[in-house]
């Protein structure tokens, strides 16, 4: 009989399921694309019912579209965007919020008070001053803690803060109602109610201590948020319990962030391996193995996975805009009929004639900056530029911003990097990945499996049913499509990124009216 492994991708914009095979490639998917509530200014939430309706849609379609039943099924893994939550009452289903998602804005002012409270003042300052006698990286954490509105805890405190009525009843530590990211909604309905739990690599969202594996009181506390809500949190590959939904059991074997998926996915098994993620945005993520690694320039740790006592900590800096600027080029521009005409578009001309493109909209430019008031800025326009030229520049910027992370990580951490991993929808261009790996002056490997993340997730799920065996097994069906290698000479290298430096340092705390 074959069997197959089914993973459940919920992702920032889609919805997908995918039955794998075991040399890895793709035997069936499904996809939904959901709906957003943007009612007010930074409000961006998504329907809790309609998520678990379009989830359910896709498993089962996969499945009996195929003439399969859940005996040919292996192993249920999960991965979803991070640091989206909801409150429900686990007894009833009621449901007491929207999906709040990691992109709604309207905690930013609750956040900018919380960083200046006294109580985080004296946190950082206290935590540095003893930091600088026993040099203990814990200390440089907290030191540093800057919280943005990333971080789920932020969110939920505005929240609470904003609805009373909720925060009312929780206050009774008797309460069924409960709070829980993505993964632990699709868990709890999948499994009818029976199991209320996280994984580490989900729950770590400005909630979780790295260092001790723990909620953490100190932000719990000085959020309003009791522990009793929140979910168990359990190794990232091991037993969420069993789903009966599509008529016998099927083990779910996984939950676990999306990034840290896409790590996985690449086979970034050890201490160095380095991907990049091109979606929406561009995620640039480095396992740092079985130690944690922060640094004075808000770089924190974060847990990629935890298996059999073991964990594994990869660090992150993110670029929030790549393929959301490329539609806004086209939808709102006009400059092409389809994106993948982009990478055309800047091969047809020799360069970008001296224009500059810095990719940042609403959200600021995070990582090594941390500016939340710069833009997007276009420089160098002149009645010359093409919109070819605008184009290829916009392409660039996003390249010269992975290298700004790139580096910083790399000086955080003094962990050299030989390579880096590329996937992602925008990680199809091929102008893209060159001009990648010439401002790196590193080797960009373009995987074969355009699904990394949700094969991530089901390598993680079928190595705990014994679908996989090991990882060395993983390795080898990992495909690389193409690697990319440096062809810029060093002096081109170092100008280009040299007027860039300068175009950030103009774009930054600017004040717009």
């Amino acid at each position: 009989m074959d069997t197959y492994v089914l993973c459940l991708d919920i992702g920032t914009t889609n919805i997908k399921a995918f039955l794998f095979e075991k040399n890895g490639e793709i035997f069936a998917q499904a996809k939904r694309k959901p709906k957003y509530i943007m009612e007010e200014k930074g409000q961006i939430e998504q329907d809790p019912k309609e998520i678990w309706e379009l989830s359910r849609q896709v498993m089962e379609e996969v499945i009996k579209s195929n003439n399969l039943s859940p005996e040919n099924i292996a192993a249920i893994g999960i991965t979803t965007q991070r640091a989206s939550f909801l409150f429900w009452d686990k007894n009833t289903g009621k449901i007491y919020s929207n999906i709040i998602t990691w992109q709604d804005k309207r905690c930013a002012s609750y956040t900018e008070k919380k960083n200046k409270s006294f109580y985080f003042r004296f946190l950082r300052g206290i935590t540095k001053f003893i930091y600088l006698f026993t040099r203990d990286i814990k200390l440089l954490t907290f030191s540093t803690i800057k919280f943005t509105t990333d971080h789920t805890s932020m969110r939920t405190g505005y929240f609470l803060e904003t609805h009373p009525e909720v925060k009312e009843l929780i206050s009774n530590p008797n309460t069924n109602v409960v709070w829980g990211t993505i993964d632990t909604w699709i868990l709890w309905n999948l499994t009818e109610g029976r199991v209320f739990a996280t994984d580490y690599s989900n729950a770590h969202t400005g909630l979780v201590d790295p260092f001790k594996l723990e909620y953490n009181s100190i932000y719990l506390k000085a959020m309003g948020i009791p522990e009793y809500i929140l979910p168990e949190i359990r190794d990232t590959r091991g037993d969420f319990g069993k789903t009966k939904i599509f008529g016998g059991e099927i083990p779910i074997t996984c939950l676990i962030g999306d990034q840290m998926a896409s790590l996985f996915g690449q086979c970034c098994f050890n201490k160095g391996s380095m991907k990049v993620t091109n979606g929406t945005g561009s995620f640039v993520d480095l396992n740092t193995g079985q130690k944690c690694y922060a640094s004075k320039r808000k770089l924190y740790p974060l847990i990629a996975w935890h298996i059999n006592e073991q964990t594994t900590y990869m660090t992150e800096g993110m670029s929030h805009n790549a393929g959301n600027i490329i539609d806004w080029l086209q939808n709102e521009l006009g400059l092409y009929n389809d994106p993948s005409e982009t990478e055309k578009m800047a091969l047809s001309v020799d360069s970008t004639e001296g224009v500059y493109f810095l990719p940042t909209f609403t959200t600021g430019i995070s990582f090594p900056y941390w500016d939340s008031t710069a833009r997007g800025n276009i420089f160098g326009v002149d009645l010359d530029t093409k919109k070819e030229h605008i184009v290829r520049a916009v392409l660039e910027g996003f390249c010269f911003r992975i290298k700004d992370i790139v580096e910083g990580i790399i000086k955080d951490t003094k962990i050299q990097i030989e390579k880096i991993k590329a996937d992602g929808g925008v990680s199809q261009n091929k102008f893209l990945l060159q001009f990648l790996s010439d401002i790196l002056e590193m080797d960009v490997e373009l995987t074969g499996n355009p699904e990394t993340t949700a094969l991530g997730a089901a390598f993680m799920a079928g190595l705990a049913v014994g679908y996989w065996k090991s990882e060395e097994e993983l390795l080898q069906i990992r495909r690389v499509e193409k690697t990319y290698k440096p062809q810029m000479t060093e002096e081109e290298r170092n100008r280009k990124y040299m007027i860039w430096k300068d175009i950030v340092a103009r774009s930054l705390d600017c004040v717009y009216y």
